[in-house]
Protein backbone atom coordinates (compact mmCIF):
# COMPACT_ATOMS: atom_id res chain seq x y z
CA UNK A 1 0.00 0.00 0.00
CA UNK A 2 1.36 3.10 -0.96
CA UNK A 3 2.23 5.89 1.61
CA UNK A 4 0.14 9.02 1.62
CA UNK A 5 2.54 11.44 0.82
CA UNK A 6 3.04 9.03 -2.97
CA UNK A 7 -0.35 9.79 -3.28
CA UNK A 8 -0.17 13.44 -2.77
CA UNK A 9 2.63 13.73 -5.77
CA UNK A 10 -0.51 10.87 -7.89
CA UNK A 11 -3.05 13.58 -7.42
CA UNK A 12 -4.13 15.47 -10.54
CA UNK A 13 -5.17 18.74 -8.59
CA UNK A 14 -8.04 20.61 -9.85
CA UNK A 15 -6.48 23.44 -10.88
CA UNK A 16 -8.36 24.36 -14.05
CA UNK A 17 -11.13 25.82 -11.23
CA UNK A 18 -8.92 28.80 -10.66
CA UNK A 19 -6.86 31.16 -13.59
CA UNK A 20 -3.64 29.85 -13.18
CA UNK A 21 -0.14 30.32 -14.04
CA UNK A 22 2.67 27.78 -14.89
CA UNK A 23 4.39 28.80 -12.21
CA UNK A 24 1.03 28.82 -9.65
CA UNK A 25 0.06 25.60 -10.89
CA UNK A 26 4.23 23.98 -9.92
CA UNK A 27 3.82 25.18 -6.47
CA UNK A 28 0.83 23.29 -5.59
CA UNK A 29 3.02 20.56 -6.83
CA UNK A 30 5.87 21.83 -4.84
CA UNK A 31 3.80 21.88 -1.54
CA UNK A 32 3.06 18.18 -2.30
CA UNK A 33 6.07 17.15 -2.88
CA UNK A 34 7.94 18.84 0.36
CA UNK A 35 5.55 16.46 2.44
CA UNK A 36 6.52 13.55 0.33
CA UNK A 37 8.49 11.99 2.89
CA UNK A 38 8.62 9.06 5.49
CA UNK A 39 7.21 10.57 8.72
CA UNK A 40 6.13 8.83 11.95
CA UNK A 41 2.86 11.35 12.02
CA UNK A 42 0.07 10.37 9.30
CA UNK A 43 0.30 14.43 8.08
CA UNK A 44 -0.82 15.28 4.45
CA UNK A 45 0.04 18.01 2.68
CA UNK A 46 -2.75 20.84 1.81
CA UNK A 47 -1.81 23.09 -1.24
CA UNK A 48 -3.99 26.36 -2.90
CA UNK A 49 -3.20 28.66 -4.95
CA UNK A 50 -5.50 31.92 -5.51
CA UNK A 51 -7.47 31.38 -2.69
CA UNK A 52 -9.70 34.43 -3.73
CA UNK A 53 -12.09 32.90 -5.77
CA UNK A 54 -13.81 31.45 -2.81
CA UNK A 55 -16.44 32.56 -1.29
CA UNK A 56 -16.33 35.75 -2.53
CA UNK A 57 -19.81 36.65 -3.16
CA UNK A 58 -21.54 33.92 -0.93
CA UNK A 59 -22.82 35.74 2.30
CA UNK A 60 -21.57 34.21 5.64
CA UNK A 61 -23.16 31.37 7.55
CA UNK A 62 -23.36 31.95 11.37
CA UNK A 63 -24.04 28.49 13.69
CA UNK A 64 -23.47 27.39 16.46
CA UNK A 65 -20.56 25.13 16.39
CA UNK A 66 -20.83 21.34 18.46
CA UNK A 67 -18.81 21.70 21.38
CA UNK A 68 -17.45 18.17 20.79
CA UNK A 69 -14.28 18.96 19.96
CA UNK A 70 -13.60 22.04 21.38
CA UNK A 71 -11.93 21.71 24.54
CA UNK A 72 -8.36 20.56 22.55
CA UNK A 73 -5.91 22.94 22.38
CA UNK A 74 -2.44 22.72 20.18
CA UNK A 75 0.12 25.05 20.24
CA UNK A 76 2.31 26.15 17.43
CA UNK A 77 5.47 24.46 19.25
CA UNK A 78 3.48 21.39 18.27
CA UNK A 79 2.48 22.58 14.48
CA UNK A 80 5.37 24.00 13.23
CA UNK A 81 7.59 23.42 15.74
CA UNK A 82 8.05 27.53 17.12
CA UNK A 83 10.26 28.20 20.46
CA UNK A 84 8.65 28.34 23.67
CA UNK A 85 9.58 32.03 23.80
CA UNK A 86 6.90 32.45 20.37
CA UNK A 87 4.28 33.05 23.34
CA UNK A 88 5.27 36.57 23.06
CA UNK A 89 4.39 36.86 19.21
CA UNK A 90 1.17 34.33 19.20
CA UNK A 91 -2.50 35.48 19.44
CA UNK A 92 -4.15 32.42 21.21
CA UNK A 93 -7.83 32.47 20.10
CA UNK A 94 -9.44 29.29 20.25
CA UNK A 95 -12.67 30.64 18.84
CA UNK A 96 -15.28 28.40 17.72
CA UNK A 97 -16.68 29.02 14.14
CA UNK A 98 -19.13 27.49 11.38
CA UNK A 99 -18.76 27.62 8.30
CA UNK A 100 -21.46 26.24 6.19
CA UNK A 101 -20.92 22.84 7.18
CA UNK A 102 -18.05 22.50 8.84
CA UNK A 103 -17.05 23.08 12.09
CA UNK A 104 -13.54 24.53 12.80
CA UNK A 105 -11.77 25.70 15.88
CA UNK A 106 -9.38 29.00 15.16
CA UNK A 107 -6.83 27.98 17.37
CA UNK A 108 -3.78 30.57 16.75
CA UNK A 109 -1.93 32.92 14.80
CA UNK A 110 1.09 35.01 14.06
CA UNK A 111 1.75 37.66 11.44
CA UNK A 112 5.25 37.94 9.89
CA UNK A 113 6.27 39.89 7.01
CA UNK A 114 3.86 39.29 3.69
CA UNK A 115 2.93 35.32 5.59
CA UNK A 116 0.64 34.43 8.38
CA UNK A 117 1.27 31.32 10.08
CA UNK A 118 -2.39 29.76 11.32
CA UNK A 119 -3.43 26.40 12.88
CA UNK A 120 -7.11 25.60 12.43
CA UNK A 121 -8.83 22.62 14.51
CA UNK A 122 -11.66 20.88 12.11
CA UNK A 123 -14.44 18.58 13.43
CA UNK A 124 -13.93 15.16 10.69
CA UNK A 125 -17.30 14.02 11.00
CA UNK A 126 -16.73 10.73 10.76
CA UNK A 127 -14.37 11.66 7.52
CA UNK A 128 -10.91 10.08 7.59
CA UNK A 129 -7.88 12.12 7.05
CA UNK A 130 -7.84 11.06 3.42
CA UNK A 131 -11.29 11.48 2.76
CA UNK A 132 -10.39 15.23 3.66
CA UNK A 133 -7.50 15.95 1.78
CA UNK A 134 -9.43 18.35 -0.21
CA UNK A 135 -11.83 19.79 1.98
CA UNK A 136 -9.49 23.19 2.90
CA UNK A 137 -10.36 26.08 4.95
CA UNK A 138 -8.29 29.00 4.01
CA UNK A 139 -7.95 32.98 5.08
CA UNK A 140 -8.09 34.61 1.86
CA UNK A 141 -8.08 37.80 3.09
CA UNK A 142 -7.12 39.93 6.06
CA UNK A 143 -8.62 43.92 6.64
CA UNK A 144 -6.22 45.46 8.89
CA UNK A 145 -7.05 48.95 9.88
CA UNK A 146 -8.75 49.75 7.25
CA UNK A 147 -6.44 48.35 4.91
CA UNK A 148 -6.89 45.34 2.48
CA UNK A 149 -4.35 42.33 2.38
CA UNK A 150 -5.23 39.14 -0.46
CA UNK A 151 -4.03 36.22 -0.31
CA UNK A 152 -1.85 34.95 -2.93
CA UNK A 153 -1.34 31.07 -2.03
CA UNK A 154 -1.42 28.70 1.21
CA UNK A 155 0.41 25.46 1.82
CA UNK A 156 0.63 23.11 5.13
CA UNK A 157 -0.29 20.53 6.38
CA UNK A 158 -2.82 18.47 8.05
CA UNK A 159 -3.27 15.87 10.54
CA UNK A 160 -4.98 13.81 12.98
CA UNK A 161 -4.98 14.90 16.46
CA UNK A 162 -3.84 12.65 19.43
CA UNK A 163 -7.18 11.86 20.47
CA UNK A 164 -8.82 11.62 17.29
CA UNK A 165 -11.18 14.78 17.52
CA UNK A 166 -10.48 16.79 15.43
CA UNK A 167 -8.07 17.44 11.97
CA UNK A 168 -5.02 19.77 12.83
CA UNK A 169 -4.30 21.95 10.17
CA UNK A 170 -1.00 24.41 9.87
CA UNK A 171 -1.30 26.79 6.91
CA UNK A 172 1.65 29.14 5.84
CA UNK A 173 -0.47 31.91 3.74
CA UNK A 174 1.31 34.53 1.57
CA UNK A 175 -0.15 37.65 0.89
CA UNK A 176 0.63 40.09 -1.96
CA UNK A 177 2.31 42.70 0.48
CA UNK A 178 3.72 43.06 3.62
CA UNK A 179 2.34 43.70 6.97
CA UNK A 180 2.81 47.14 9.01
CA UNK A 181 4.44 46.55 12.52
CA UNK A 182 1.52 47.01 14.91
CA UNK A 183 0.94 45.72 18.81
CA UNK A 184 -2.80 44.92 18.93
CA UNK A 185 -4.47 45.80 15.78
CA UNK A 186 -8.11 45.91 14.28
CA UNK A 187 -8.05 42.83 12.27
CA UNK A 188 -11.00 41.04 10.08
CA UNK A 189 -10.09 37.78 9.24
CA UNK A 190 -12.30 36.37 5.61
CA UNK A 191 -12.03 32.76 6.32
CA UNK A 192 -13.62 30.38 3.44
CA UNK A 193 -14.36 27.06 2.84
CA UNK A 194 -16.30 25.26 -0.07
CA UNK A 195 -18.46 28.08 -1.00
CA UNK A 196 -19.17 29.62 2.13
CA UNK A 197 -17.15 31.94 3.92
CA UNK A 198 -16.89 33.62 7.48
CA UNK A 199 -15.48 37.01 8.69
CA UNK A 200 -14.10 36.86 12.33
CA UNK A 201 -13.18 40.26 13.90
CA UNK A 202 -10.07 39.68 16.12
CA UNK A 203 -7.01 42.21 17.95
CA UNK A 204 -3.81 41.27 17.30
CA UNK A 205 -0.32 42.19 16.87
CA UNK A 206 1.20 42.44 13.18
CA UNK A 207 4.91 41.95 12.53
CA UNK A 208 6.31 42.16 15.74
CA UNK A 209 8.15 39.18 15.39
CA UNK A 210 11.46 40.21 13.51
CA UNK A 211 12.45 42.39 16.27
CA UNK A 212 13.99 39.00 17.81
CA UNK A 213 15.27 37.97 14.44
CA UNK A 214 19.21 36.52 14.10
CA UNK A 215 20.36 36.90 10.35
CA UNK A 216 22.50 33.84 9.18
CA UNK A 217 23.09 35.35 5.31
CA UNK A 218 22.38 38.38 3.86
CA UNK A 219 22.87 38.78 0.22
CA UNK A 220 25.54 35.82 0.45
CA UNK A 221 26.24 34.84 -3.40
CA UNK A 222 26.16 30.93 -3.65
CA UNK A 223 29.24 29.05 -5.94
CA UNK A 224 25.85 28.73 -8.82
CA UNK A 225 25.56 32.16 -9.10
CA UNK A 226 22.47 32.23 -6.73
CA UNK A 227 22.15 34.56 -3.74
CA UNK A 228 20.49 34.29 -0.44
CA UNK A 229 18.86 37.42 -0.24
CA UNK A 230 17.98 36.94 3.48
CA UNK A 231 18.49 33.71 5.63
CA UNK A 232 17.12 34.50 9.40
CA UNK A 233 15.63 32.71 12.50
CA UNK A 234 13.62 33.74 14.89
CA UNK A 235 11.13 32.16 17.96
CA UNK A 236 8.63 31.21 14.94
CA UNK A 237 10.55 30.09 12.58
CA UNK A 238 13.10 30.05 10.10
CA UNK A 239 13.02 31.30 6.79
CA UNK A 240 16.04 31.51 3.44
CA UNK A 241 14.44 33.51 0.37
CA UNK A 242 17.09 32.79 -2.44
CA UNK A 243 16.66 34.76 -5.44
CA UNK A 244 18.52 33.79 -9.04
CA UNK A 245 17.66 30.03 -9.09
CA UNK A 246 16.91 28.40 -12.24
CA UNK A 247 13.21 28.23 -12.95
CA UNK A 248 13.01 24.91 -14.62
CA UNK A 249 14.15 23.36 -11.37
CA UNK A 250 12.83 22.21 -8.00
CA UNK A 251 15.13 22.74 -4.83
CA UNK A 252 16.09 21.29 -1.33
CA UNK A 253 17.55 22.95 1.03
CA UNK A 254 19.14 20.89 3.92
CA UNK A 255 21.99 21.99 6.58
CA UNK A 256 24.08 19.73 9.46
CA UNK A 257 25.74 20.58 12.27
CA UNK A 258 29.10 19.37 13.57
CA UNK A 259 27.37 16.44 15.52
CA UNK A 260 25.40 14.93 12.64
CA UNK A 261 22.06 16.21 13.66
CA UNK A 262 20.58 17.60 10.84
CA UNK A 263 17.41 20.32 9.77
CA UNK A 264 15.45 20.71 6.88
CA UNK A 265 14.50 24.06 5.11
CA UNK A 266 11.30 23.45 2.97
CA UNK A 267 10.41 25.29 -0.67
CA UNK A 268 7.21 26.63 -0.07
CA UNK A 269 6.99 29.58 -2.49
CA UNK A 270 8.41 30.89 -5.79
CA UNK A 271 7.47 34.10 -6.89
CA UNK A 272 9.20 36.31 -9.53
CA UNK A 273 12.23 34.52 -9.44
CA UNK A 274 12.43 34.51 -5.66
CA UNK A 275 11.84 31.43 -3.52
CA UNK A 276 11.51 31.01 0.23
CA UNK A 277 12.33 28.04 2.19
CA UNK A 278 11.22 27.45 5.66
CA UNK A 279 12.23 25.35 8.47
CA UNK A 280 10.37 21.92 8.78
CA UNK A 281 10.14 20.73 12.43
CA UNK A 282 9.28 17.02 11.29
CA UNK A 283 12.14 16.11 8.95
CA UNK A 284 14.94 18.24 11.75
CA UNK A 285 17.15 17.12 14.42
CA UNK A 286 17.81 20.62 15.16
CA UNK A 287 15.21 22.37 16.94
CA UNK A 288 14.68 26.85 16.46
CA UNK A 289 16.44 27.45 19.90
CA UNK A 290 19.49 24.88 18.73
CA UNK A 291 20.13 26.61 15.63
CA UNK A 292 19.84 30.15 17.16
CA UNK A 293 22.57 29.10 19.46
CA UNK A 294 25.22 30.23 17.06
CA UNK A 295 26.47 26.32 16.43
CA UNK A 296 28.01 26.42 12.80
CA UNK A 297 25.91 24.48 9.98
CA UNK A 298 26.89 23.35 6.31
CA UNK A 299 23.90 23.38 4.16
CA UNK A 300 24.10 22.19 0.73
CA UNK A 301 21.44 23.11 -1.90
CA UNK A 302 20.34 20.38 -4.22
CA UNK A 303 18.07 21.33 -7.69
CA UNK A 304 16.12 18.06 -9.99
CA UNK A 305 14.69 19.55 -13.05
CA UNK A 306 11.20 19.84 -13.03
CA UNK A 307 9.56 17.08 -14.70
CA UNK A 308 6.73 19.18 -17.03
CA UNK A 309 4.91 16.13 -19.07
CA UNK A 310 4.77 13.30 -16.38
CA UNK A 311 2.01 15.54 -14.22
CA UNK A 312 4.67 14.52 -11.34
CA UNK A 313 6.87 17.25 -9.83
CA UNK A 314 10.68 15.56 -10.64
CA UNK A 315 11.99 11.87 -10.93
CA UNK A 316 13.08 12.08 -7.51
CA UNK A 317 17.15 12.48 -8.52
CA UNK A 318 18.70 15.69 -6.75
CA UNK A 319 21.93 16.85 -7.86
CA UNK A 320 24.15 19.05 -5.16
CA UNK A 321 24.75 22.98 -6.61
CA UNK A 322 25.93 24.45 -3.41
CA UNK A 323 27.63 23.71 0.16
CA UNK A 324 28.28 26.79 2.52
CA UNK A 325 28.46 27.31 6.24
CA UNK A 326 26.98 29.89 8.44
CA UNK A 327 25.80 30.25 11.87
CA UNK A 328 22.89 32.19 13.50
CA UNK A 329 24.57 35.86 14.70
Amino acid sequence: MKNVYDKINDLDFETNEFELNDIEREKLYMTAKTYKKKSNKKYMAVAAALLLALGLTVPPVRAEVSKAFTDLKVSMMETIGASPESYKYVTELHKPIQIGDESIVLENLVIEDDKVYSTILQDPKGRSLEEDISNNTNIYKIVMNGETYKALGSSGSKGMSDDGKAFVSESMTTFNKTFPELNQADIDLYIGSGTSNEVVSIKASSNIVNKDNKVLAENYKLENGAKIKLMKINPITMTAVLEGLDKDYTYELNGVDKDGKKIEIDLRTVDNGVSTFIYNKDFSDLSLDEIKDGREITFTLSASKINKNSGRLTDGNYEKIAVFTLSAK
